[in-house]
């Protein structure tokens, strides 16, 4: 595990200040997620270097605005305070367990996240990976590549 830098606040408040500015954007909230999972600005970030990305909130959305057009698509529209939490604790947990961001939704997706919004954003990043485990019936281990590629081993091989 990696610890919660520097650098990871400076993504991770990015990120979660892209979220939040989505909300301004014509397409739903699952539509524009959908689109920044599959965004070259993800791929950027995922490398968890701050020096690779200008940082700019307005260019980053426009990236993606640029790679996908602009759409009116879908109605459903989290708040601006929830959509800033989820952009947070995703790169938090992606930084941290040095994971990808797609990993880190598949576990824990955007519309459970929106629903635990209210009783988990004031709770320290640590308290909230550990109850959204719970929630979910994992463990840390889901983080560990080892782990899983053993598993994996295990089920194909039949040992």
């Amino acid at each position: 595990m990696r610890q919660f830098d520097h650098n990871g606040l400076l993504l991770a408040e990015y990120q979660g200040k892209l979220f939040e500015k989505s909300s301004e954007l014509n397409c739903s909230t699952g539509i524009y997620i959908r689109r920044f999972l599959h965004s070259d600005l993800l791929k950027k970030l995922d490398t968890n270097n701050p020096a690779s990305l200008s940082l700019d909130i307005i260019e980053g959305n426009n990236s993606i605005l640029e790679q996908f057009k602009d759409s009116d698509y879908g109605k459903v529209k989290y708040s601006k305070s929830a959509l800033f939490w989820m952009g947070y604790m995703y790169r938090y947990i992606s930084y941290t367990r040095e994971q990808s961001t797609k990993f880190v939704m598949k576990l824990f997706n955007y519309k459970q996240m929106n629903d635990v919004y209210y009783s988990f954003h004031t709770q320290d990043p640590e308290w909230c990976v550990k109850n959204l485990l719970e929630i979910n019936n994992l463990t840390e281990s889901v983080f560990d590549n080892n782990i899983r590629l053993k598993q994996i081993i295990k089920d194909k091989g039949n040992y």
